[in-house]
C-alpha cells in the first residue's frame, strides 16, 4: 500500500492554512482591485492617485511586517506564537475594509488602507506565512503550497462571483465626459468590501481557534527585539544567509511584473464592457488551467527541485501576456490571453514560495518572512509606478508588456540560487 504524503494531522493543518490563504486572497483581491476602482469610479481621481496609495501601503508593509515578524518569533503565550496575530489582525483589518466603502475623500482612504489595514493585515500575514515552513518539511513543502494555493482560489472564486453579481446590479455607464465601459457605484463597492472584510475576520478567528502550533516549551529561547533588529544589518549575518538574499532579489524582479498589472487589471476588464456571460465564460476557461498548473508545479518542485521548471514556465506565460494588449475590444484574444495572465499571477508562485520558505532560518522564520516582504512591498512600488506611467503614456492595455519584461529579467537571478531539494 502506498504511503500517504501527509498524515492526518498534516492534512488538517494544510486545510486550515488553505482556509487562511483563501481569506487572504479574497481580502487582498478586493483591496488591490476595489480600493483602486473606488478611487477611479467613486471619487473620480486620476490614476496617479492609485499609484501613490499603493506605494504608501507597500512602504508601510515593508516596515511593519518586519516588526511583526520579530515579535511573532518571540511571542510565547498559551495560545501559541502565531495564532494571536491571526485573530487580532484579521478582525481589525476586516472591519477597516468595510469602512473603506464609506469613505468620502482621498485622505480617509489613505488612513484606512495605509495605516489601519497596513498595521493589522501585516500582523495576520506574517503569522500565516510562517505557518507553512513551521509545519511542513522541505520534501513536502511544494505539495503543501500547491494544495494551499489551490484552496485559496476559493477566495478568488467568491470574489469573482460577488464581482459579477454586484457588477450586474450596480454597474452603470461611465458618466464622465469621455466614457469608457462601465463603472461600479459606491453601494456596489461597499457590498464587495463588506464581504471581503467579514471573510477575513472570520478566517482569522477560525485560524486562532483550530490551528495547532508547537508547544511553547519546545520553542527556542526568546530574544530581545532590538538585538534581532540590529542583526539584520550585521555583515556576518547577511553573508550567512546569502542564498536567501539572492532569491529575495530574484523575487522582487519577478513580482514587479505582476504588480505592474494587478492594480489596473480590473479597470482594464471594466473598460472592455463585457457582459456577465462573457466574463463567466472567460473564467470557466481559465480556471482549470490555473488549478492544474498550481498542483503540478508544487508536485514537480518536490520531485525534481525548485528551479528546474522556472525558466520554461515564465517563457510560456510571457507569450500570453504579449497577447493582451491586442485583446482590447477583441473577445477571442481576451479569452486566449486570460489563462496565461492568471497562471502568471497565481500558479508560478507555488514553487517560488516553497523555494523561499526552504531558505528561512528555522528559529527566525517570522523575522525573515518580514524581510521577505520586501518582495511584495518593493515590487508594488516599482510595478505600480511602471504600470501607471505606461498606462498614462501608451494606454491601459500596454501594461501587459511589462509582465514579460520583468519575468524574463528574473530568470538569470533565479538560476543563481542554490537548489534546496535533495535529488
Amino acid at each position: 500500500m502506498k504511503e500517504k504524503v501527509f498524515s492526518k494531522f498534516l492534512r488538517r493543518q494544510v486545510l486550515l492554512i488553505g482556509l487562511l490563504y483563501m481569506g487572504d486572497y479574497l481580502f487582498f483581491f478586493f483591496e488591490q482591485n476595489y480600493f483602486n476602482t473606488y478611487l477611479d469610479h467613486v471619487l473620480f481621481l486620476p490614476k496617479i492617485f492609485i499609484s501613490i496609495m499603493v506605494s504608501l501601503s507597500a512602504a508601510m508593509g515593508l516596515i511593519i511586517m518586519l516588526v511583526w515578524g520579530i515579535l511573532s518569533d518571540n511571542t510565547r503565550t498559551k495560545f501559541g506564537r502565531r495564532r494571536p496575530y491571526l485573530l487580532l489582525g484579521g478582525i481589525i483589518a476586516g472591519l477597516a475594509m468595510m469602512f473603506y466603502g464609506l469613505s468620502g475623500n482621498y485622505f480617509i482612504c489613505l488612513i484606512i488602507d495605509v495605516v489601519i489595514i497596513g498595521l493589522a493585515s501585516n500582523a495576520f500575514l506574517v503569522a500565516e506565512r510562517s505557518l507553512i515552513p513551521d509545519t511542513f518539511e522541505v520534501e513536502k513543502r511544494g505539495r503543501a503550497n500547491g494544495i494551499i494555493n489551490s484552496i485559496s482560489y476559493i477566495g478568488l472564486l467568491i470574489g469573482v462571483a460577488f464581482f459579477l453579481l454586484v457588477n450586474e446590479l450596480y454597474g452603470i455607464p461611465d458618466p464622465r465626459p469621455d466614457p469608457i465601459g462601465t463603472i461600479l457605484t459606491q453601494q456596489g463597492h461597499f457590498i464587495l468590501l463588506s464581504v471581503g472584510g467579514i471573510v477575513f475576520a472570520s478566517v482569522g478567528i477560525i485560524g486562532f481557534l483550530f490551528i495547532k502550533e508547537e508547544p511553547v516549551s519546545e520553542l527556542p529561547e526568546k530574544k530581545k527585539f532590538y538585538v534581532e533588529l540590529k542583526q539584520i544589518f550585521n555583515l556576518a549575518e547577511l553573508k550567512s544567509h546569502k542564498e536567501f538574499y539572492k532569491i529575495l532579489l530574484a523575487l522582487v524582479i519577478f513580482q514587479s511584473g505582476i504588480s505592474s498589472i494587478m492594480p489596473f487589471l480590473f479597470i482594464f476588464i471594466f473598460n472592455q464592457g463585457l457582459t456577465t456571460l462573457q466574463l463567466l465564460l472567460g473564467i470557466a476557461i481559465a480556471l482549470p488551467g490555473v488549478l492544474v498548473a498550481t498542483i503540478y508545479l508544487g508536485r514537480l518542485s518536490d520531485k525534481f527541485g525548485r528551479k528546474r521548471f522556472v525558466p520554461i514556465s515564465m517563457i510560456i506565460v510571457s507569450i500570453g501576456y504579449l497577447i493582451m494588449p491586442f485583446a482590447s475590444g477583441n473577445y477571442i484574444l481576451f479569452i486566449i490571453g486570460l489563462p496565461f495572465v492568471l497562471v502568471g499571477v497565481l500558479s508560478l508562485v507555488t514553487p517560488l514560495n516553497a523555494w523561499s520558505q526552504d531558505l528561512l532560518p528555522v528559529d527566525k522564520r517570522g523575522k525573515f518572512t518580514g524581510i521577505l516582504n520586501i518582495v511584495n512591498t518593493l515590487s508594488q512600488i516599482i510595478g505600480s509606478f511602471a504600470g501607471g506611467i505606461v498606462a498614462e503614456l501608451f494606454g491601459l492595455p500596454w501594461i501587459f508588456i511589462l509582465g514579460p519584461v520583468f519575468f524574463l529579467a528574473s530568470i538569470p537571478l533565479f538560476l543563481k540560487v542554490k537548489e534546496t531539494v535533495n535529488l
